[in-house]
């Protein structure tokens, strides 16, 4: 009998050895997540699954059914029994994600006050053996969404995770001329101009420099950055207000108090030069500004052909009323109609001959040959391939935003990425509509994209036959 005891307990501490021996933390680790369609972890879930890893890349999508592709929320959770030691924890994100280890109420990773998207952030913690648990939460706020989480024992000596499939590279840093204000409003001489490697940190209740107050001053960085073509995500989070500049085009302006939110917006760059301008304002507390640009990876976008000319043909319209569409085929966006006896200039014909290409007031779209009378028939053949995109017209209507600040998307649905956002109560011109009349093309300072109808009303007694059909 004692010797079966004796058998039991050198068993047992063989097993607790090889248990317990140093290795990588995340061996059979299962987290329960849960997956919130709002910005706050608030019940009721709408799903519930088990993830081997925290390691997710959505792009502009959704996490899965029932998740709107911005402004959710996600809390993994796992409980791992673990060897003594100091542990080391990594995460990666767009936008915020903590980390909490066994309750502690003081996050060991927390980016949720300010983000740092697209920056891999580390945090070492000192755990005595046994069972331990984790938390892990995570905000997308919009554009891209991805999260990427692990942990090792330093006993491993481990060289840091290669977190795969974010499909962003940071390229903001550069040689930046700061310029520093005693004032909000970037007014007067600057009291410091000094080069600087990115625009912005973490001043805390300090300042940056002795001549500058801890409140009520400003920054305005500049800088011109070599890109190769393609699409960028450039973010900012300020506390207090920040304005972002490309190529003199205003694309975030948020002139206000705040507490460290950030703001995004993707745009497609062509490759070359790009000049930047971030200009931010201190109120008073704390001061931040954490400034990126990450270049997704996706391809170059699409060179813009030259305006279309005329042939000198001509195209009267045989039909009481004709549709012309974005592509030579009834499957084409209507994007206005036009009517019998009307006549217009000739841009081309399909390769078919089946379809004429028209300029329709500064609209370039597609009818029926079946339904107008031609000139000539010595007409130029346009590849409906490459088709030449209408130019953006204003209507005369406008849009307000209303009852709260509005995204601006790059097409007609949530999901679609967002290049702008127009503040509550101002209006943008209206430049198209869908053909259900529930989101319209807009221009907004420069900014041509998408808002809905629910929250950009159009004006009263609008006129939507004389709103192209764009999207």
């Amino acid at each position: 009998m004692i010797r079966k005891v004796m058998l039991a307990i050198v068993l047992l501490g063989m097993l607790v050895i090889a248990f317990v021996s140093p290795a990588s933390a995340q061996t059979n680790v299962v987290w329960s997540g849960q997956y919130y369609n709002n910005p706050t972890l608030s019940e009721p879930t709408t799903f519930t699954r088990q993830e081997t890893a925290i390691a997710f890349n959505w792009g502009q999508g959704s996490p899965g059914t029932g998740i709107n592709a911005d402004n959710f929320t996600v809390r993994w959770a796992t409980d791992v029994v673990l060897p003594a030691g100091t542990y080391r924890f990594y995460a990666l994100a767009d936008d915020n994600i903590s980390i909490v280890v066994d309750f502690n109420p003081i996050p060991l990773i927390n980016t949720f006050n300010t983000a740092q998207v697209g920056q891999t952030l580390s945090a070492d913690v000192t755990l005595g053996a046994g069972s331990h648990h984790i938390q892990v939460d995570y905000r997308e706020v919009s554009s891209t969404a991805y999260a990427y989480v692990s942990f090792a024992n330093l006993a491993t000596n481990p060289t840091g995770p290669t977190f795969g499939g974010t499909g962003t590279t940071p390229i903001a840093s550069g040689n930046w001329t700061a310029q520093y204000f005693p004032n909000q409003f970037l007014s007067g001489s600057p009291t410091l101009i000094q080069s600087e490697a990115n625009p912005g940190t973490n001043w805390g209740l300090g300042s940056p420099v002795a001549s500058i107050p801890a409140d009520n001053w400003s920054a305005r960085w500049t800088s011109t950055l070599a890109l190769t073509g393609g699409s960028y995500q450039i973010s900012a989070t300020a506390d207090d207000g920040v304005r972002v500049y490309v190529d003199g085009v205003l694309y975030i302006n948020e002139w206000h108090e705040s507490t460290g939110q950030t703001y995004s917006v993707t745009l497609p760059l062509i490759a070359g030069n790009h000049s930047f301008q971030v200009e931010y304002y201190e109120a008073f507390g704390i001061a931040s500004l954490n400034f990126t640009i990450l270049q997704p990876n996706a391809p170059a976008p699409t060179p813009i052909p030259a305006t279309p000319q005329p042939t000198g043909a001509t195209a009267t319209v045989t039909a009481f009323q004709l549709n012309v569409r974005s592509a030579p085929s009834t499957s084409g966006a209507i994007l206005t109609r036009i009517n019998r006896g009307q006549t217009y200039s000739v841009i081309g014909v399909n390769p078919s001959n089946t379809w004429v290409q028209i300029n329709v007031n500064n609209t370039i779209g597609w009818v029926s040959k079946a339904f107008v009378f031609l000139s000539t028939d010595s007409i130029t053949v346009v590849n409906p391939t490459n088709p030449i995109p209408a130019p953006v017209v204003n209507t005369g209507y406008i849009v307000t935003a209303t009852p709260f600040n509005v995204k601006i998307r790059l097409g007609p649905g949530t999901q679609f990425g967002q290049v702008g956002r127009m503040p509550v109560g101002q209006t943008a011109s209206v430049v198209g509509r869908n053909a259900t009349n529930t989101w319209w093309q807009v221009n907004y300072n420069g900014i041509v994209g998408w808002m809905s109808a629910v929250y950009a009303p159009i004006q009263a007694n609008a006129d939507l036959n004389l709103i192209p059909v764009t999207g």
